[in-house]
């Protein structure tokens, strides 16, 4: 705004910028224009438009009822119109910094979740738990299945108390969390009797009828299709979904043919098959055909064998295969 533009805003509503202090509304009540010097306002606030920075908060209620006179630089033309007590605006820019902050950390943590997914390529990769407020706290504990540990003629295993469900700990995939105290939760992996070890190598010892916890993403067809892939054929599927554009956030369906064809493996050596991956965002489609081959030997290494058809609905192709009976994959 020029020295023109305020002369005619005067007695109108503009937007004072005070920095670190924030943005604030006011009536633009006097306009200083001497010759050959920047003109400046006198502003009596009415409202907070944009919230300070934390470590300046206190200054919102030295604006309240005040004149504040700035250089003409710090007053602009408002966009909209502002009419709201100086209460019902302070509420309301500080509602709005909450919800950017709110949506801010969900990003960072679905970005965390995006490394975590790329990481665990090269090996064990954990985001650490946080301290919650309680409503957070109820919504964290609905993302995941709680287990006592408990031993029976040597034999230690985990049992969910409401349904009775065991899980043997011996040469358990899963990705174990314990309890460090009342918020912090521990990711691990068993070794020994009531022995964990976190990725560092820490070790934690736990007694009988401790909590262990279990992310119920880890459950999931996908989750599980991951970790049934050795680490280059998993590198590899990673790598082609992300050369597509296309995040864990975008799956949309996961039918995994090896899951069901393990649990019902009793006596059985040999698994062959098709796995189908979805992905889907706005404009995109991604199919994944994951053709796989498991022959399980007793004296020898297991064959297995993994091939990736990946086509979008553009007509995109990629084609990856993995095998453990030669060193190199073979890609096109």
């Amino acid at each position: 705004m020029n020295r023109t533009e305020a002369t005619k805003h005067k007695g109108s509503t503009v937007l004072v910028d005070k920095g670190i202090e924030g943005v604030f509304y006011g009536r633009l009540d006097e306009v200083f224009t001497p010759p050959k010097k920047a003109w400046s306002g006198k502003v009596f606030i009415l409202g907070v438009a944009q919230t300070p920075e934390l470590h300046a908060a206190d200054t919102i209620d030295e604006k309240k009822n005040a004149y504040v006179t700035v250089p003409g630089s710090k007053i602009h033309s408002p966009d909209k119109k502002w009419d709201m007590s100086f209460n019902d605006s302070v509420v309301k820019a500080i509602q709005t910094t909450i919800n950017e902050l709110y949506t801010a950390s969900k990003q960072q943590l679905e970005t965390a979740q995006t490394w975590k997914d790329i990481g665990s390529v090269y090996g064990q990769i954990t985001i650490p738990s946080l301290p919650l407020n309680k409503e957070e706290s109820q919504t964290e504990e609905q993302n995941y299945i709680y287990y006592q540990i408990q031993e029976n003629q040597g034999d230690v295993h985990l049992i969910e108390p409401t349904n009775g469900d065991t899980l043997e700990l011996e040469g358990c995939p899963f990705e174990l969390e314990i309890q460090k105290s009342s918020n912090i939760w521990v990711p691990v992996t068993y070794k020994n009797h009531f022995t964990f070890q976190d990725h560092k190598g820490k070790e934690y010892k736990i007694k009988k009828n401790d909590s262990v916890r279990i992310h119920k993403e880890q459950f999931q067809p996908f989750t599980i299709l991951l970790n049934e892939l050795e680490h280059p054929a998993r590198k590899s599927l990673w790598q082609r979904i992300h050369s597509f554009g296309f995040e864990r956030t975008h799956l949309e369906d996961c039918h995994n043919r090896l899951l069901y064809e393990l649990l019902q493996a009793e006596g059985t050596s040999s698994f062959k098959g098709v796995n189908f991956l979805t992905f889907r965002k706005p404009g995109k489609t991604l199919l994944i055909q994951h053709h796989y081959e498991r022959i399980l030997r007793t004296h020898s290494q297991d064959y297995v064998f993994d091939r990736f058809e990946c086509t979008t609905d553009s007509g995109e192709r990629s084609i990856s295969t993995y095998t453990n009976a030669y060193s190199k994959d073979y890609e096109s």
